[in-house]
């Protein structure tokens, strides 16, 4: 870019002494008089194409360093989410690792559990049984009773029976 702008302007220098020497030789150098002119012309083309390319390649080096800085954070958001996925992954293994060792005492306690329950079985079967057993007992209370009651009844009978007679000296 640096060499075309260079040339432009050795091109328009270049023109300006045409058009210097053309004046001088007078109708003998209107021709070339012409031809300077439109050297010149070309040269102050080439000026403005050349700061239009360098604007554009100011505007595409922005923009690169723009995608650069884009990508490089891009990069660090990635490396950051892999740490931080790295730091999940380990905690799950301690916590799975921490799991796998509670496992043996979870066994432990259904053991107990179990255990538990078949006692607490044995207990409501015993209790079952005692409560029929005193169920029998109340029964034969009862029944006891109601003989006791009887047997007053019949002494009370008897007594009255036996009080009917005499008895002789």
């Amino acid at each position: 870019l640096t060499t075309i702008t260079k040339v432009a302007d050795q091109t328009n220098i270049l023109s300006l002494n045409a058009a210097i020497e053309a004046e001088k030789a007078g109708d003998a150098g209107r021709g070339f008089a012409v031809v300077a002119s439109e050297i010149r012309r070309l040269a102050d083309q080439t000026s403005v194409s050349t700061w239009d390319i360098e604007q554009m390649l100011k505007e595409m080096q922005s923009a690169v360093s723009a995608s650069v800085m884009g990508m490089d954070k891009f990069t660090e958001d990635i490396r950051r989410s892999v740490d931080e996925a790295r730091h999940v992954a380990e905690q799950l293994s301690g916590m799975t690792e921490q799991v796998g060792k509670l496992a043996p005492r979870f066994d432990l306690v259904l053991q107990g559990m179990q255990s538990q329950a078949v006692g607490a079985s044995q207990i409501t079967e015993t209790m079952t049984q005692l409560s029929d057993a005193s169920q029998q007992t109340v029964d034969s209370l009862k029944a006891t009773s109601e003989a006791v009651h009887q047997l007053q009844y019949a002494a009370t009978d008897l007594q009255q029976t036996v009080a009917t007679f005499s008895v002789i000296q």
